[in-house]
């Protein structure tokens, strides 16, 4: 079935409110049950109806909660112990500002979805010339990989903790989310959000439980949220904090969820602007919310690890936390810091497995035939190099960690750039959507100031192999192909005259 088949039979259902789904969600994969949001041509209504409804948050409350775990992987976990351990309640600043820069790039990917009902991987394979979207293939899927094997490794480590088991067998019992999330699928998009949704809850209760047992020093956590402070001794980790956040897989995964939600055959300007105000809000409060389990983190490695004025000789990684918790906060913090870990790693596995199948297929177009055959491939490409890591890297992990944050870092640009271009184009969002003067300053200096970092994490990252001849090759070839892709044009003139085939 083509797109434009299945909204044809979109248009004949009824519209009988935020129970009712659509039989048929044909974004490339076999997601069903598309949520109704109401009709597609907004009357002119009750100012309070306009401005603000409860019913139709609700409505639209799904894709930015599946968004936000990217936030709360288990790279992102260890970031967060080892940023407390080092800088204490210092870099809770950074922390916050992080996350407000990761949310107007995630509104951006939200718009371009909404507005264009493609996501950002179709839009690129239709904008961009063929050379240049295979190479953002290409570090788009490299990112996805370096993700995986995080989240797969965390995943195995939580079950270390919890049952014993080798990190190995870990990684094979983790590629067992990959029948649960086919399985999901069958039952509609709303089930796969609650859930997500349910998962980020058991994170909710174990790191802020953990928290509360760390006896924190609220005084000094209002000071670190409100002050900025850069301790030399934890520039490492302030790098790898805001480099890390904005994940580049994540973009193209927030642009393709937002249609999950059915805005009509011909949606109305004045409904493609109520899906976008929402969206906004549902991002917000679903990132306030990850600020605030990332925060809870730093926060007991600020109190149980953190001593003012010693150096600290080695960092704490994600399996070495769990010892840090017994020994200080009891046996009980163990389990509950191993609890919310495999919820992290569970959950962002899965997320990674659509964002996978999202951004093969936005590019090559539908070359699956089977729902299996995706989720079994894309599954793959992952769990092959995290079992790799799992038998021959186990002693190296952190080292291993360390490299694969660079390449996320390196990743980064192949997909915030292509999404500033995209969401400025008056071809492509109309010059009703498109960036206004002062978004684009925003975006652009957001965009600057992260990607910046993330260079830096990567030119010390050469300095710590004193910079081998074939990095500086790929690191000069690197920095011309981003050079580039901020001044090569967009190459298709609109979207509705380059429609990808399926």
């Amino acid at each position: 079935m083509t797109r434009e088949e299945g909204t044809s039979l979109l248009s004949n259902k009824s519209d009988t409110g935020y129970h009712t789904l659509v039989d048929e969600w044909n974004v490339e994969i076999d997601v069903k049950g598309q949520v109704k949001t109401g009709p597609e041509v907004i009357d002119d209504q009750d100012e309070s109806e306009s401005l603000f409804s409860f019913k139709k948050l609700l409505q639209y409350t799904g894709p930015g909660w599946l968004m936000s775990i990217a936030y709360l992987d288990p790279g992102n976990l260890e970031s967060d112990l080892q940023t407390g351990s080092v800088a204490g309640y210092k870099l809770l600043w950074l922390l916050f500002w992080s996350h407000a820069a990761g949310l107007v790039i995630q509104i951006l990917s939200a718009r371009l979805g909404v507005v264009t009902q493609k996501h950002l991987a179709q839009l690129i394979r239709t904008n961009y010339s063929r050379p240049i979207s295979t190479l953002i293939w290409v570090f788009t899927q490299l990112a996805i990989i370096g993700s995986d094997i995080q989240e797969i490794i965390g995943t195995a480590i939580a079950l270390k903790i919890l049952f014993g088991l080798r990190l190995w067998i870990g990684v094979m019992v983790t590629a067992t989310d990959t029948f649960v999330f086919m399985f999901l699928q069958q039952y509609g998009v709303r089930k796969i959000e609650i859930f997500f949704m349910s998962l980020i809850g058991v994170m909710i209760a174990c790191f802020w439980m953990e928290m509360v047992m760390s006896e924190p020093d609220i005084g000094q956590m209002v000071r670190g949220i409100l002050i900025p402070e850069l301790p030399k001794e934890a520039s490492v980790q302030a790098v790898g904090m805001l480099g890390a956040v904005i994940m580049p897989h994540n973009m193209f995964l927030h642009s393709a969820l937002v249609m999950s939600r059915h805005l009509g055959t011909k949606p109305s300007q004045k409904k493609k602007a109520e899906a976008n105000y929402y969206f906004a809000i549902e991002s917000t409060l679903a990132l306030i919310t990850s600020y605030l389990i990332n925060l809870a983190i730093v926060v007991v490695f600020a109190q149980v690890f953190f001593r003012p004025g010693e150096p600290v000789a080695s960092l704490p990684g994600l399996y070495d936390a769990s010892e840090v918790l017994s020994n200080t906060l009891g046996k009980g913090a163990r389990y509950l810091w191993a609890l919310g870990l495999l919820a992290a790693g569970q959950c962002s596995t899965m997320t990674g497995t659509l964002a996978g199948q999202y951004v093969v297929e936005g590019f090559f177009g539908a070359i699956f035939k089977k729902q299996w055959h995706r989720v079994a491939l894309t599954r793959s490409i992952a769990l092959i190099p995290s079992m790799l890591v799992a038998v021959f890297a186990v002693e190296h992990f952190d080292v291993m960690g360390e490299f694969l944050n660079v390449l996320q870092s390196l990743c980064l640009p192949a997909a915030i750039i292509p999404i500033l271009k995209l969401t400025a184009s008056s071809n492509i969002m109309s010059n009703t959507f498109k960036n206004s003067r002062l978004m684009n300053l925003a975006s652009w200096s957001i965009s600057a100031i992260v990607i910046g970092f993330n260079i830096k994490l990567f030119i010390d990252h050469l300095d710590q192999l004193n910079w081998p001849l074939y990095a500086v090759v790929f690191g000069s070839l690197y920095f011309a192909f981003v050079a580039g892709l901020m001044v090569v044009p967009l190459s298709a003139p609109t979207t509705k005259e380059a429609d990808p085939e399926h």
